[in-house]
This record gives structure tokens, C-alpha cells and sequence, in this order.
């Protein structure tokens, strides 16, 4: 095959795929079909909402943004901080990738429990007291802990810092 045949194959290849992604053009279950058989179908919880802090960092990371944070009646986590969304994915554009388990400040940061999954992992209750979370002290390298930052939509390490100096004048 020539250098030229080569191109076309991989640049048609590469159209076909992208229009199979992105359109879902090979789909043999329209999306209202998929709801009609999943419709009465109870899925496993994929957010355990009362450990998620509600960063975003689930949502930013995401490459095929399948994760919508929903705003909820604020929650006073700490002095400082109260929770105003979680999140909710979309498990018709989710590619179980895994950086929002992955890049979740719960896990990556303080490694516990992520409270986001796109599969259903462990027991339905797990018990994180979130104020005490935010208190633990952070130890990633610099570089992970920089890379983390960027995907967040709040500023984990000051919130960790007014918490530590609001604790201090107590």
C-alpha cells in the first residue's frame, strides 16, 4: 500500500470513529429506546452525595462531559465552605474512564472513599465525617497536587488553610 492509500484509509477511519463518537451514528438503540427499557430499572448510585464536597473536579475532568453538577440546599461542611452542588452523570456519554473517581480531592487528596464512581463500588452508606476530612494534611508530591488543583472548581488547600487558622484562634 502506498503512502498515499495509507493516508486515506487512516484519514477515513479517523472520520468514521469521530462521527461514531461524537453523533453515536452506528447506534442500533435509539436513546429513547435505551430509556424505554431502562424506564421502571432502579441504577445502582453512582455519587454517594453525603461524602462529595462538591467541588466540580469530577466534572472538569471529565474528557466527554458526562458529569452535570446539580445544585442542592447548600450544606455547611465547614466553617468556611458549604457544599452547593454534586454530581450527576450521564451514562449515555460516559466512557468509564475514571477521572472523576480519579481526580476527586476525596481520593486523590485525602485518600478515602471517592464519593463519585461511574460504577457501582462498595456499600450504599459509608460514614466520612467531611469537616475532619479537610483538616487531614494533604501528602501527594507537588507536581500530582498542582495537577489536582487545576481540575478543581474551589481552592482546596485554602479552604484547608482558613480552616486550620479558624481552628487555631478557637
Amino acid at each position: 500500500m502506498t503512502l498515499k492509500g495509507l493516508t486515506k484509509v487512516f484519514i477515513s477511519g479517523f472520520y468514521e470513529n469521530l462521527e461514531r463518537i461524537i453523533l453515536g451514528s452506528d447506534r442500533y438503540t435509539s436513546k429513547e429506546m435505551t430509556a424505554e427499557i431502562l424506564k421502571g430499572i432502579e441504577l445502582p448510585s453512582s455519587v454517594f452525595s453525603e461524602i462529595c464536597i462538591g467541588c466540580g473536579g469530577c466534572k472538569n475532568a471529565c474528557p466527554t462531559n458526562a458529569i452535570e453538577m446539580i445544585p442542592v440546599e447548600p450544606v455547611k461542611i465547614t466553617e468556611t465552605y458549604s457544599k452547593e452542588a454534586i454530581p450527576k452523570i450521564d451514562y449515555d456519554k460516559c466512557i468509564y474512564c475514571l477521572y472523576c473517581h480519579d481526580f476527586c480531592p476525596v481520593f486523590a487528596l485525602f485518600n478515602e472513599v471517592s464519593p463519585i464512581h461511574p460504577r457501582h463500588v462498595g456499600e450504599d452508606i459509608i460514614q466520612v465525617d467531611l469537616s475532619k476530612l479537610l483538616e487531614k494534611p494533604i501528602e501527594i508530591p507537588e507536581e500530582q497536587l498542582s495537577k489536582i488543583a487545576k481540575i478543581l472548581s474551589i481552592n482546596i488547600s485554602g479552604i484547608v488553610k482558613r480552616e486550620k487558622k479558624a481552628n487555631s484562634k478557637v
